[in-house]
């Protein structure tokens, strides 16, 4: 084999590794008989927290009512509102998680119809040889706040180097940039690309 041909095997490979790498999208769940369009306003029940970076269920909360907003699709309401409610009805901030029957108490005191709960499973900073990269990952659901059902579950994670950037220590990404498109892409699983 020439030079010039194993150069040329080399920079299609380098091209390709992206695209093989990157390829994955997030895991989704729709329930098949449900209809989204009686559900005006949600709350977002306070994620939980699986990693070691302190106040990223915050983080991603934000980005979670700021893209659906956004989207313009439901209303979101005032997380100080949300957790006042929560805590009145016993649920702690750290649970991430909402009973049957707290969610019916809990939507009819928001009037909502729905509520969003989760995790933040990943928000850090990863070693790849000499440098570092940010992976975020989550999961999130959509439950309706009568009838208890998983209408719309989504987990996804996202890296913010290619190997391609791992290799050159190129277009690194932020934190903030991947949990935007990371919640991004999760909620085109469920309303399609807004």
């Amino acid at each position: 084999m020439n030079s010039i041909s194993w150069i040329k095997q080399t920079i299609l490979l380098l091209a390709l590794l992206p695209i093989l790498y990157n390829c994955s999208g997030p895991m989704s769940y729709i329930h098949p008989t449900a209809d989204l369009t009686y559900i005006k306003a949600v709350a977002i029940v306070p994620l939980k927290n699986l990693t070691q970076e302190r106040a990223a269920e915050g983080k991603v909360m934000n980005v979670v009512a700021a893209e659906m907003l956004r989207r313009g699709v439901f209303d979101v309401v005032e997380f100080g509102e949300v957790d006042k409610v929560m805590r009145e009805e016993g649920i702690k901030e750290t649970e991430g998680v909402i009973s049957k029957s707290v969610a019916e108490r809990a939507g009819k005191r928001l009037n909502i119809q729905a509520f969003i709960v989760g995790a933040v499973e990943e928000y850090s900073m990863s070693q790849a040889g000499s440098g570092s990269y940010p992976e975020v990952a989550a999961s999130l659901k959509l439950i309706d706040a009568n009838s208890y059902k998983i209408l719309w579950e989504s987990t996804h994670s996202v890296k913010g180097a290619t190997i391609q950037d791992q290799l050159f220590g190129i277009g690194k990404k932020s934190r903030s940039d991947l949990c935007r498109k990371l919640v991004e892409e999760m909620f085109d699983t469920l309303f399609g690309g807004r």
